[in-house]
């Protein structure tokens, strides 16, 4: 099903319960560090991943009506390996998102960061087929720097030092890794029709995801997992499947403006609900450039193109 055919109150919902939970997992994560800072990530993600393919499993099996199908089906090797090739990219970015954290300041990797919301755009223009009007564009930029504003607003600084070249390239490198998994993971979820589909994908990516975190996780622990870092677990699992869920029904670019939306909304709750300092009048100004560029982009007239075949019975 594509993006196109989704009616559009279903893709409305999935995306505002992926801002939802981006939101709440930014402010259950900020109080799980709190409370308990030396919990594992790598343990944390290997349950994520447990809990995903273990809901997902659950749903498919009810909607085959049989857990032995669903497993079957999910593991058939010649659909389950390809779905290697984007959890290796994001694994790829993964690391060189450790590395540009090294080698640039806070700032620099802030707004550098921002490059994901454009080159999202340019691969589902280049392998997606998908055309933007010049409003759009203009829009994806005004929210990359909207969001850019944001995060230097909410880390205090105010001028950027000249960033270095090679951490330079691996933040744009790693939005290119990130887009490419992105377009991967959408053109599969996309394809197909039928009930259980959307769980069917979901499943085998979480299948992969188990396989690549085991090795990481098997030299951790569960020390320091206290109630909010379960919860940041369920958050996590929930999230994944919304994702997939916004693939299908959505598309890439979506899925990342909603993460973008989720920084503006999750900041100003941080100040209602944990007692955060409210936000600047910088990061004020720079949330109100993210939601009118997003409502701008949304509502902006959808450009139509014209085949070839189309062209010529004209």
């Amino acid at each position: 099903m594509a993006g196109a055919a989704t009616p559009p109150l279903l893709r409305i919902g999935v995306l505002a319960l992926l801002v939802l939970q981006n939101t709440s997992l930014r402010l259950v994560m900020k109080h799980a560090r709190t409370v308990s800072p030396n919990f594992s990530a790598t343990a944390a993600v290997f349950a994520c991943e447990i809990l995903k393919f273990t809901t997902a499993i659950a749903v498919l099996a009810r909607v085959r009506r049989s857990l032995i199908t669903a497993l079957v089906e999910v593991l058939n090797y010649r659909e389950l390996l390809p779905m290697l090739v984007p959890a290796a990219l994001y694994l790829l970015a993964d690391r060189l998102h450790h590395v540009s954290t090294r080698r640039l300041d806070v700032a620099a990797f802030q707004v550098l960061s921002q490059s994901k919301v454009l080159t999202a755009a340019l691969f589902g223009k280049v392998f997606r087929g998908r055309d933007y009007s010049g409003r759009q564009w203009f829009c994806l930029c005004a929210i990359a720097c909207g969001i850019a504003i944001c995060q230097l607003a909410d880390i205090g600084v105010d001028t950027l030092e000249p960033p270095d070249l090679l951490g330079v390239a691996t933040v744009m490198t790693t939005s290119l890794l990130g887009a490419a998994a992105g377009t991967y993971i959408e053109a599969t979820l996309q394809r197909g029709s039928g009930d259980g589909v959307l769980w069917k994908r979901a499943a085998q990516m979480a299948a992969n995801g188990c396989l690549i975190a085991a090795g990481p996780a098997s030299r951790s622990n569960l020390d320091g997992f206290v109630f909010s870092a379960w919860l940041v677990v369920a958050l996590n699992a929930a999230g994944g499947l919304l994702v997939a869920a916004a693939m299908r029904y959505a598309d890439n670019v979506l899925k990342t403006l909603a993460a973008s939306l989720s920084i503006v909304v999750s900041t100003i709750a941080a100040t209602i609900f944990l007692s955060a300092p409210a936000p600047s009048s910088r990061f004020m100004i720079g949330g109100l450039v993210v939601v009118g560029a997003i409502y701008v982009y949304g509502t902006a007239p959808k450009v139509v193109v014209e085949t070839r075949a189309e062209a010529e019975k004209a």
